[in-house]
């Protein structure tokens, strides 16, 4: 679970394929506008960073979906109170106050337009779900949205850390 001094970054996002068959070269469309690097890990993406910091998180995740189509999930980098990095692999994680039902976890996922992905291996407290619209959502929105409901205990992005060696 994130540390909760943890941010959102406005000028660095991560960027996936909605699906594996995405081909690349559609990152093309950011030259000139930002640097995009591959991101190692187990699920396929890139760090992009804009050349020109936006206002907001949300006004350049709206510029990079614009730029991108439908066939990427733009998500805004975290940021913690160190200055490292988690990169959000699009998923979210919610912990329930009990052992969730199969119904409680079908209505919470109407309501708030998401999808199960499934269950936490080890806790039957924990679940993960992805957006329902895919990459139409910024993913701040849904989480700020589930912070507020009592039937949750917490929420946080699923993510990757960025380490450096010392």
């Amino acid at each position: 679970m994130p540390s909760s001094s943890e941010h959102i970054s406005p000028g660095l996002f991560v960027v996936r394929p909605v699906a594996p068959t995405i081909p690349a070269a559609g990152l093309s469309r950011l030259d000139g506008l930002a640097s995009v690097e591959p991101l190692g890990g187990r699920v396929p993406g890139w760090v992009v960073k804009l050349n020109k910091s936006p206002r907001s998180a949300r006004a350049g995740w709206r510029d990079l979906h614009r730029l991108l189509g439908p066939d990427f999930v733009v998500l805004p980098a975290m940021v913690d109170e160190d200055g490292c990095y988690r990169y959000p692999t699009g998923l979210l994680s919610l912990r329930f106050d009990n052992d969730a039902s199969e119904q409680k976890l079908r209505s919470v996922a109407s309501t708030y337009g998401l999808e199960l992905v499934g269950r936490a291996k080890f806790t039957r407290q924990q679940a993960l779900f992805k957006p329902a619209a895919g990459s139409d959502v910024f993913l701040p929105d849904v989480s700020g949205k589930i912070k507020d409901d009592e039937q949750i205990e917490a929420v946080w992005f699923d993510a990757e850390s960025a380490y450096t060696r010392s």
